[in-house]
């Protein structure tokens, strides 16, 4: 088998910087943080405390940095876990229902936070890097062929798709808890001299529930976090950063969702990025002291049920299924930007298209973190009246 030309060797430093931009989240049940928002939240089921948390987080991160294992990060760590009493036999409280719990903090659960962030890092990292490849645009999914590998992983062993292929987008690995599945990137060279077939059928998804997410947006997350954050600390405006991470929302993932949404398929992803605030929109909050977490703007099923006709056909205002797709594009471009100054929420307002207006709650919180999400939108009878103009 000829050498492969493509495959590499990740430098930890992809891995480290998509650990260093999360956020602290607390969440004391894991699907509290589901999917894309782990690619900007850290967090750990059962932990209520910030201070035990930002540790656990940088501890993870120093392992990651420094090449350290399992066995030697928990007994580094173990003196603060007993500090806060997150320690063997101990009793947590839910912070929303009250409930008290009994858990067991060991090796099994520490072994998971450990294994699940190293993994993820890594996947994340690798995906970033396997995209800047010019000619491997091949990908080829390589499971670990023994007694412990999934079948359904071990059947997908040696298939290979295009990097394009939206198969990549929910079973990209790891797609399980403790998957050991990995991607190698070929040319197309590579793939006819080594006899390898691309497939030309679509493969059925394997991911479990839990891990049905899209692994390779945590690298664009990360690229586009890092950029705004650096523009927010930039002494002089830097309009042309935020005007690339604009170019940079995935309309392709918006579009596979909101039909999948619509249709009431199983589709595991709960929200989406539907766009970004704006140079302007940015500016200007931050003239009345808000400053939002990221630039991107959310739409969960939640808030697209509500645009539907049929959950609002009564009032006559509800978008139908095109107007939900034009979202990601019309974002981009509104005809004004208004600002709400009792609920300081940001109005896009659309004049020549049947998509009226979208409301974005800046800083809202979901259950999944703070977010810009979108709560609401509709067809306008006539421009809004008192509203402040951003744009």
């Amino acid at each position: 088998m000829p050498p492969i030309s493509f495959d590499f060797n990740l430098p930890p430093k992809d891995a480290i910087a998509y650990l260093e931009q999360k956020k602290l989240k607390l969440g004391f049940n894991y699907e509290e943080v589901m999917h894309e928002a782990h690619h900007t939240s850290f967090t750990v089921a059962k932990i209520t405390n910030l201070d035990l948390l930002s540790d656990i987080h940088q501890s993870i991160i120093k392992s990651q940095r420094d090449g350290i294992p399992f066995e030697a990060w928990k007994k580094d760590l173990a003196p603060t876990l007993k500090k806060y009493g997150w320690w063997g036999e101990t009793t947590v409280t839910d912070p929303v229902t009250k409930e008290a719990r009994d858990i067991y903090v060991g090796s099994r659960r520490l072994r998971t936070i450990f294994d699940t962030n190293m993994r993820v890092s890594y996947s994340v990292g690798r995906y970033k890097q396997m995209m800047s490849l010019e000619e491997a645009v091949y990908w080829c999914y390589i499971a670990i062929l023994d007694s412990r590998s999934r079948p359904k992983h071990a059947a997908k062993h040696m298939t290979v798709l295009h990097r394009d292929h939206p198969w990549w987008r929910l079973n990209y690995p790891p797609n399980a808890w403790n998957c050991r599945c990995k991607v190698r990137a070929y040319s197309l060279a590579a793939i006819e001299a080594m006899g390898y077939k691309v497939s030309t059928i679509d493969p059925e998804n394997i991911a479990s529930p839990d891990w049905a997410y899209d692994v390779g947006a945590g690298a664009r997350i990360e690229k586009e976090n890092l950029l705004y954050r650096k523009t927010l600390k930039s002494p002089f405006p830097v309009a042309n950063a935020l005007e690339t991470i604009s170019s940079l929302v995935d309309r392709e993932a918006y579009i596979n969702w909101a039909k999948a949404t619509l249709a009431d398929k199983t589709y595991p992803v709960n929200e989406v990025i539907a766009g970004v605030l704006t140079y302007e929109v940015l500016t200007f909050l931050e003239a009345k002291e808000i400053v939002p977490d990221s630039p991107h703007i959310w739409l969960s099923k939640k808030a697209l049920t509500h645009m539907l006709r049929h959950v609002k056909k009564e009032s006559g205002i509800a978008l139908d299924e095109t107007d939900i797709f034009d979202i990601a594009d019309h974002l981009n471009t509104p005809s004004s930007i208004l600002w709400d100054k009792d609920k300081k929420n940001v109005l896009y307002v659309f004049e020549n298209v049947k998509l009226g207006k979208i409301i974005v709650e800046v800083n809202y919180v979901s259950k999944s973190g703070v977010k810009n999400q979108i709560i609401t939108g509709s067809i306008l009878k006539e421009i809004p009246k008192g509203y402040e103009v951003i744009q």
